[in-house]
């Protein structure tokens, strides 16, 4: 049997209100019967959630995960705190609606941090003391602005954590131009979606290879390891600025968020990652790839990045 997909448009009843969608769905090619597909049905579903969500103002799932990320505490710890049974916030996240009072309270804590704290210090109780902690770094954080910093500090950085590395593994390869600008690419986009800030501000470029920051390619034009220099001593000039970044939690977050997760990554692989992501796909050539862009695609996909 021969199956197609095409938009099909259906009423959907939620909580005695009527949202109409049109979305993908399959069909028998011969009968035009339509089929049921799980992954087909549950975004139309979900499309109509968004429908309801948009027409009462509630709490998107991005939102909360978002949050939650924020906090570095898992969906069982915050709906502790919030009140809510165990299962509650997880999901929330995968896309089940809330009720009015839920929604409401969530996006107060969400969108106001006096409100939160204040919360917070009434609930902590309900919290284990790991937990406790992670919030209250992440409120002690506030006034730890993320300001932007010179790029080649950031490429120091990885630089020092490359040598750093190889210290312990003899397998680690040296970091290389091409992987440097992939590293201080996802910090970026990986700053853009926690804080909702950059953490530099030169342009990147959406080149041949991926991006690229025009600064990185002018130091480095020509060299295939870029910590070479560093093999024998360190000079301090880069260790201060390596352990400037380093104390500044939110900059040492994001940065060794990227390390541990795609540090391990090849030059190519990580070139090839970018190759089929949207910031570089739908950018001109040699045209800048914007923030906005960048923190568009990392909001709705973050968690299939990483």
């Amino acid at each position: 049997m021969a199956k197609i997909k095409k938009d099909y448009k259906q009423i959907f009843t939620i909580r005695g209100e009527e949202f109409e969608v049109t979305a993908p769905a399959l069909f028998d090619d011969s009968t035009n019967e339509l089929l049921y597909d799980e992954e087909l049905d549950d975004k139309a579903i979900e499309m109509a959630n968004d429908l309801y969500r948009e027409a009462h103002g509630f709490v998107y799932p991005s939102e909360i995960k978002k949050f939650r990320e924020k906090l570095s505490i898992s969906g069982r710890d915050l709906a502790a705190l919030i009140g809510f049974s165990p299962t509650t916030i997880v999901m929330y996240e995968n896309g089940a609606l809330p009720t009015e009072s839920n929604s409401r309270k969530l996006k107060d804590l969400i969108n106001n941090k006096n409100s939160f704290k204040n919360f917070y210090e009434a609930n902590k109780s309900s919290l284990g003391e790991p937990a406790q902690k992670k919030i209250e770094d992440y409120l002690n954080d506030e006034n730890d602005l993320l300001e932007t910093i010179p790029i080649m500090k950031i490429v120091d950085w990885f630089r020092i954590k490359n040598i750093i590395l190889q210290k312990s593994d003899e397998y680690v390869e040296d970091l290389t131009q091409m992987k440097v600008m992939k590293l201080v690419y996802y910090a970026q986009a990986v700053s853009l979606h926690w804080y909702g800030k950059p953490l530099f501000s030169n342009p990147i470029l959406a080149w041949k290879h991926g991006p690229v920051v025009q600064e990185i390619y002018n130091e480095y034009h020509g060299s295939y390891s870029i910590v070479e220099d560093l093999r024998s001593e360190i000079p301090e000039e880069l260790l201060k600025n390596y352990n400037e970044l380093s104390v500044n939690k939110k900059m040492s977050k994001v940065l060794n968020f990227v390390q541990e997760q795609l540090g391990s990554y090849s030059a190519w692989t990580l070139r090839d990652k970018t190759h089929n992501e949207e910031p570089w796909i739908n950018t001109i050539q040699s045209s800048v790839i914007s923030n906005k862009s960048i923190k568009k695609y990392f909001d709705d996909n973050f968690e299939n990045i990483f």
